[in-house]
Formats: structure tokens, sequence, C-alpha cells
């Protein structure tokens, strides 16, 4: 794993024409704000590094755990044209009369999806008393996130769980009847929860199986024609690498000193002479970043 002013992150950023990137504990900074750094004073330096990436010509795709309208609004006031939100779920491009929006549900299908009397997939999650197995089965450990916002797929929970695949959680899953899995999207920092004996909080999706960011990225790079030297992808959370399965290149924000989450990018992406790690934590690292494949890209003739 690299560092951002190496050579190795040098040769790989000069062929970057699109960035995927995660947005909460990446590109923003705690509390999901764009005006700060990272320990919340106020700063441009976001905003600046989004205006140059987009006058330098690169492609810059929103994907995150968000749901449509809060992405559609992040979209629109940073100047950017897609939009890959609910863990890989949704895919919009552009927004108003002219929004484009598509649907992944991985092992579901048309024809369950057929079945649901209209039910929306998060209607079905919610309906399927899945809730009431995980909060019994974990007591204390997970819980109902009570974001507001209006989810159309994935059900958003919060704890502290083996969400890795193959583990615990997922062996529980893999017996029930609707196909689903739990997506660790990363830490997050509220303070008021009802959770016991836990050393830190976590967001997780129950979303359908063989979903997620990595399925939606390589579908996207697909339908554009990429190959994987164009393509760099950017995150901090388990639910984030698999963007790196496709992606030439990943940048891992280094948030803590986390020892599992780096052995499962090496694990992961394709190309582990192409990993990186960023020096600083959320927005100031997504701004390290920035300006290193700037200073990459400069250097081309």
């Amino acid at each position: 794993m690299y560092s951002l002013d190496s050579p190795a992150a040098k040769a790989a950023f000069t062929g970057i024409t699109h960035i995927y990137t995660d947005l909460d504990g990446t590109m923003l900074a705690p509390g999901g704000r764009l005006l700060t750094n990272h320990e919340g004073e106020p700063s441009l330096e976001l905003a600046e590094a989004l205006v140059l990436l987009k006058k330098a010509g690169l492609e810059i795709i929103l994907v995150t755990g968000r749901d449509v309208a809060q992405c559609t609004e992040i979209m629109r006031l940073t100047n950017l044209d897609q939009f890959i939100a609910e863990m890989g779920c949704i895919v919009q491009f552009g927004y108003g009369a002219t929004a484009q929006k598509s649907y992944i549900l991985g092992e579901w299908g048309t024809e369950r999806i057929g079945q649901s009397e209209g039910l929306t997939p998060y209607e079905m999650i919610e309906q399927s008393g899945i809730l009431g197995i995980l909060t019994s089965t974990y007591q204390g450990k997970i819980e109902k996130h009570p974001l507001p916002g209006h989810r159309e797929v994935t059900y958003l929970l919060r704890g502290h769980v083996d969400a890795s695949s193959g583990g615990e959680v997922d062996r529980l899953l893999a017996g029930f009847d609707l196909p689903l899995q739990l997506m660790d999207n990363g830490i997050i920092h509220f303070k008021n929860h009802t959770l016991t004996d836990i050393d830190e909080l976590h967001v997780y999706h129950l979303m359908p199986r063989n979903t997620g960011k990595g399925q939606a990225v390589a579908a996207d790079m697909v339908a554009k024609g990429l190959v994987p030297a164009q393509a760099l992808a950017i995150g901090d959370a388990p639910g984030d690498i698999p963007m790196g399965a496709s992606t030439g290149s990943f940048v891992l924000v280094s948030n803590k000193k986390d020892s599992a989450l780096e052995e499962l990018a090496l694990a992961t992406v394709a190309n582990p002479e192409a990993l990186f790690i960023a020096a600083h934590p959320t927005a100031d690292g997504w701004v390290e970043f920035a300006h290193a494949l700037l200073a990459a890209k400069a250097t081309l003739p």
C-alpha cells in the first residue's frame, strides 16, 4: 500500500478520467459537512478541489449509502452529473424532469419484484420480520437507524456486529427466505443510542444479496466503456473496498489505523500495486488525494 505522494501514485493517476467516491467518512468531513476540514474548522479546500478536478476534465461519480433525495441535492450543489445511491442499488443521471434512474437488485430478480404486490424493496425488507430476528439475536448490538429519509431499497441499521462475508450475521441471513446481506458502511459518531457494550458504532445496510458498490461500479464502467486504468475509487469502509475490484486504482482514506481494513483492501482490489492510503482523515484525506491526482496530471505533455 503506497502513499499518495509516491512514484506509484503518480504513474497510476496520470490515466485517470473517472473518480468513484464515497461521501461520508471519505469526501465529506464528520457530520456530512462540505465547507470544513476534518477538525470542523471552516475551509474551502474541499470545494476548491472539486472545482479544480472538474476544470481538469475529471468525471466524479458519488457512490454512497445515502438515499436518492439526499444524493440529488448533493449532486446538484456540487455541480456533478451522476450518483450511485443506497450502497449501489440505485443509479441516477441528472435530476428533475431529465433524471434517468435505474435499479440494481442482485439476486432478487424481476420475478421476486413482480410478486411484491407493489411494495418497494425497502418495504419488503421491513415487512419480512428480519429486523426482529436480528435485534433479538444480537440484543444490544444492533438497532434500526433513526436517520430520516425516504429509502427505496436498503434498510438502515447501526451497531457493531460481524458483518463480514461468511461471518456470523451473513450465515444467519443466508438461511432467511428473502436473499439479504448486511453491508458495513463505516464508523459513525452518533452519541444517542440504545446499544450496550460496543466500542464503536457502525452504520449497516440490510440489502438484496449480491448487490453493492462493487457491482454498481463494475456495471457503470462497462456502460461507459472504461478500462481499469481510467477509473479510480476512493473510500473508507468495508463496503467501499469492492469498488476497487473493478477500478485500476483505489485510495483508502485513513480515518484510523485499521489493519483488518487494510488487509481486506489488499485481498480485494484488482491491482494491489495501485492501492494507496491517504495520510489524513475524511475530507482532509480527500483533498490530499485530489491534489496528488492533479499534480500527476500536470506532468502530462
